[in-house]
């Protein structure tokens, strides 16, 4: 396994590992960009309607490296609700258009569900088109994106541009190699081939973007009242960060839950599994019929839900017992964690899905919970 550093969206970076022998699926070659755009094109599709006054911005179906976080836009009588705002000051300019062709209403509020640089940084550009927007968010989400999104606040950073440009140039260098090697099956060297012309594109996209800080905060909820379609802002408990917000939209049955539930594979690293799984049996106590995740597509039953709940029980047992072995390493058990099992709940059929369901989920998760069974704290954000 050969692993390369991914600048995640304005200076968040994560560690993504490369599989030699992955291919992408079908869906990923082809990609979903819009009419007159190519293949690769990584920004936000038009707005698709999810239920009554609820529409969804979203990231193309397919798995890439460099991700952005799905947009909600909910139409009240007064105006409009955003929930989290792109990755880029671009990205926040496409939120704003796709509103105007919705309709006249200005853009309220947004809500910011967490503080992930690929969910707030659009910002910017919607206070722009409307300077006296709410943006809300938990404390726990305002103070990180002020302390771990590295960037200028309230204006941009020229220094931090530089950082960004230096970190994506050694990425597409690891990138490349994998392109150009020829042991690298023909369909995964054209996927890292996608890969660094939509990085690329990315990288441009983010020069200039700078943070700003929500001004209203939640700490249990909040109301958006409306006689169509209000809006419940709620802080249910610690998930992938720990200011997780989520919104219920009670008269369209629909929640939007931010990365407290990400699709097609979960998203988590070093995230304790006791504390968000009770925050996603919170979640089920709510009566929705639609789920929009903080990525992938929108969902109109608890199935993805209850496999993501399966999956947090049982990485958790397994790594109890295999931490209940004195003799047993780490490494060891890491090693010997049955990875097939979890492939089959996420429909992970081909070696790229199959390395990202472990990459981005199943290895962090386990691993903190062997820590955690050892008496080691996780250490969350």
């Amino acid at each position: 396994m050969t692993y390369v550093r991914i600048a995640v969206a304005l200076g968040l970076v994560t560690t993504v590992a490369a599989a030699a022998d992955a291919r992408p699926l079908a869906h990923e070659m082809a990609g979903e960009a819009r009419p007159g755009r190519p293949a690769w094109d990584g920004r936000l599709m038009p707005p698709e309607r999810v239920a009554p006054h609820v529409w969804v911005m979203r990231q193309p179906d397919r798995l890439w490296a460099a991700v952005i976080g799905n947009v909600t836009i909910i139409e009240q009588g007064d105006g409009v609700v955003l929930i989290d705002s792109g990755g880029s000051i671009p990205d926040g300019r496409d939120v704003v258009a796709a509103v105007r062709k919705l309709t006249g209403k200005p853009i309220k509020a947004v809500a910011i569900t967490h503080w992930h640089n690929d969910h707030p940084l659009g910002l910017p550009a919607i206070r722009d088109a409307f300077p006296n927007v709410r943006i809300i968010s938990t404390a726990a989400t305002r103070d990180f994106i002020g302390s771990e999104t590295h960037l200028g606040i309230g204006k941009a950073d020229p220094a931090q541009d530089r950082v960004r440009r230096e970190r994506t140039a050694d990425t597409l260098k690891q990138l490349q190699a994998e392109a150009d090697k020829r042991s690298n099956p023909p369909s995964m060297r054209r996927q890292y081939a996608t890969e660094i012309r939509w990085i690329r594109e990315r990288l441009e996209r983010q020069m200039g973007g700078y943070a700003i800080l929500p001004t209203e905060i939640v700490t249990d909820s909040l109301l958006l009242p409306d006689p169509v379609a209000p809006v419940e802002l709620r802080f249910l408990g610690l998930g992938n960060t720990h200011g997780d917000l989520i919104a219920w939209l009670p008269r369209q049955r629909t929640v939007v839950t931010g990365d407290i539930v990400v699709l097609p594979t979960p998203y988590g690293f070093t995230n304790p599994i006791a504390p968000w799984l009770a925050t996603l049996r919170r979640l089920e106590h709510i009566p929705f019929t639609t789920l929009i995740p903080g990525h992938g597509k929108v969902q109109h039953d608890r199935r993805y839900l209850h496999t993501l709940e399966w999956a947090m029980r049982r990485i958790a047992a397994e790594a109890r017992a295999a931490a209940a072995r004195p003799t047993t390493t780490k490494d060891q058990a890491v090693k010997a964690f049955d990875r097939r099992p979890y492939q089959q709940r996420f429909h992970a059929t081909d070696p790229w899905t199959r390395q990202w369901l472990n990459d981005y989920f199943l290895e962090g998760m386990f691993s903190t919970a062997f820590d955690e069974a050892r008496g080691k704290p996780a250490v969350v954000k």
